[in-house]
């Protein structure tokens, strides 16, 4: 029977598909399957048009096309959940834990999302390794699921951290090196640690920091980044924050024109915070863009900005300070994709990239000044690989100086900034190095006062609202009325009218909503009723306690003669 299907075949490629061929090779293929093997290759010869794999699957049992596949999914399964600890987050997102081999000797414990490559290599491996097995796609995916529904039923609940975490003995800093070590910061010392107790999580474009080196100096850091003496102080109190998780970040803003360095400024500070295969990277497409870049690195780093879109700016108020954004899972109806972020953000642009006054509370924009003796970028590479350790050591020890001073560092609570965390460290920080009392906050309040007076050109309603109280003129009444004052103003001076003026009160009252918080660190007062009158919403707009001038007259901030930060001396009382 074989033989004449074979020899008809040869003219008629369908003629293996007939019932009766069928039937055949099917009790060939139970009975003796080499012999069906055999006749499986005398077919293939006879018609090349024929597909044996047709074949196959038509002459299998009931379920037996699956069986291997599925008896080495369920095989892989059960021994990787014997050789790993599977567990997951608040939101039942499924990990796993597992140890892995040195080349010389030891093993090291790594954590992954099951999902992730490195997961799904390590199952590759294992069922290579153990069950002599090449794990097809589907196999892979069936583990994970399965491996996914343990985690979220039957594993305990641990919360994953990435790159900073925060246990009962202090702060830690995972070093994104091949052992997976992580280093403790307290403020009795730093160590590094071969198990660290927060479970690290890890992207793939992760790299390591500099191995930190004890005693070492800040100096050369200044040599590689172009930054004022002046401003060294906030930049400092900035990087150290970024060690920690527990509280908002500031958003730091590097500003400057072309050639000022500000990119090789913005790679460098990311050397020593989160080094990442793609340092910094474009302006994002939309608001997605930028939370996928939150939920895959530390740091949120953009370069070459001509400015921000409201939407990204919002998203970047909510990342700095901690929140999270959801949109439809993809393949689904109504499932939701929920993103968590919690990162630092650097920005960089030839002008002022943030304007909106939210995003400004949270931010340290600093002005590059014009370079006067440049390095070659091979310069500055091998100055970085021949001081990164040392660096890194001193930023270490600066944090664990400034968690020292922080328990002792009082701020009245009616002076306290929007970032008040961040004004208490960078407090401790500065009387770490013996600096006054008090400094350190009054350069930040002035700093922002500075920021405030670069971008408040962006607002045409601020802009006329500064106008408007520096001829000593000072309005209490409806904002239609208000309008109408501004609206004179702007026809007789110098302020331009564009497409962001308010066209109705309600514009203008949403408008003086948003600029006030930048208004009042200039001391101008700005008041609106939350409820109308009858005739309408009332505001207030005059001076208020200590105003100043668009000269800056009345600005009585300190400025720095020298920096204390680049000194090996710690114990000199130096005012900022």
């Amino acid at each position: 029977m074989a033989d004449r299907i074979i020899a008809v075949s040869a003219a008629n490629p369908a003629a293996y598909l007939e019932e009766d061929a069928i039937a055949a090779f099917t009790r060939i293929r139970e009975a003796d399957p080499a012999e069906y093997e055999t006749l499986r290759m005398r077919l293939k010869q006879a018609n090349r048009a024929i597909r044996v794999t047709a074949l196959d699957k038509l002459t299998c049992s009931a379920g037996e096309a699956n069986g291997v596949r599925d008896s080495l999914a369920s095989q892989l399964t059960d021994l990787a959940a014997e050789r790993c600890e599977l567990w997951h987050d608040a939101d039942g997102n499924g990990y796993a834990s597992f140890d892995v081999a040195h080349d010389g000797g030891g093993t090291h414990r790594e954590h992954w999302p099951i999902e992730s490559r490195g997961c799904r290599e390590w199952l590759g491996r294992l069922c290579h390794t153990e069950l002599d097995g090449v794990p097809a796609s589907e196999v892979i995916k069936a583990t994970c699921n399965a491996l996914i529904g343990k985690a979220k039923f039957d594993g305990e609940e641990h919360e994953p951290a990435k790159r900073v975490g925060r246990t009962e003995a202090g702060y830690w800093l995972d070093l994104c090196d091949e052992g997976w070590r992580a280093m403790l910061i307290t403020a009795a010392g730093w160590t590094i640690r071969e198990a660290p107790e927060p479970r690290f999580v890890r992207s793939r474009a992760m790299r390591p920091l500099p191995h930190p080196v004890c005693g070492g100096s800040l100096d050369a850091l200044w040599t590689l980044l172009n930054i004022p003496e002046e401003e060294r102080g906030l930049l400092l109190a900035w990087v150290i924050e970024c060690y920690r998780c527990d509280t908002p970040y500031p958003v730091l803003e590097l500003v400057g024109e072309q050639g000022s360095a500000k990119s090789t400024a913005q790679e460098t500070l990311r050397t020593f915070i989160d080094p990442n295969k793609v340092m910094l990277r474009g302006r994002p497409k939309s608001v997605e863009d930028v939370y996928v870049a939150a939920g895959a690195n530390h740091v949120v780093s953009m370069e070459n900005l001509s400015g921000i879109s409201p939407e990204i700016s919002d998203a970047l108020c909510t990342i700095a300070t901690g929140g999270g954004a959801a949109s439809r899972q993809l393949y689904t109806n109504g499932e939701e994709h929920i993103i968590e972020a919690h990162n630092p953000v650097m920005l960089n642009g030839i002008g002022a990239v943030i304007t909106r006054s939210d995003l400004l509370d949270r931010a340290i924009a600093i002005c590059l000044p014009k370079i006067e003796q440049r390095m070659t970028e091979a310069e500055h590479g091998e100055l970085l690989n021949k001081t990164a350790g040392e660096i890194m050591g001193a930023l270490l020890d600066l944090f664990v100086r400034t968690l020292a001073k922080l328990p002792t560092v009082r701020i009245d609570p009616a002076k306290r900034p929007r970032m008040a965390d961040f004004a208490m460290l960078g407090e401790a920080m500065h009387q770490s190095y013996g600096g006054t009392p008090g400094a350190w906050l009054e350069r930040y309040v002035a700093h922002r006062q500075e920021a405030v007076r670069r971008t408040i050109d962006a607002s045409p309603v601020a802009a006329a609202c500064l106008e408007f109280v520096a001829g000593g003129n000072r309005y209490a009444g409806t904002v239609k009325g208000l309008l109408e004052r501004l609206n004179s103003l702007a026809s007789r001076h110098s302020i331009e009218r564009g497409d962001y003026w308010p066209k109705s009160p309600k514009g203008l009252a949403d408008a003086l909503r948003r600029a006030a918080p930048a208004l009042r660190q200039l001391g101008v007062h700005v008041e609106i009723d939350s409820k109308p009158k009858r005739d309408g919403v009332h505001c207030e707009l005059r001076q208020g306690e200590g105003y100043i001038a668009a000269d800056g007259a009345n600005n009585g901030t300190a400025r720095s003669r020298s920096s204390p930060y680049s000194r090996t001396e710690p114990d000199e009382e130096v005012e900022l």
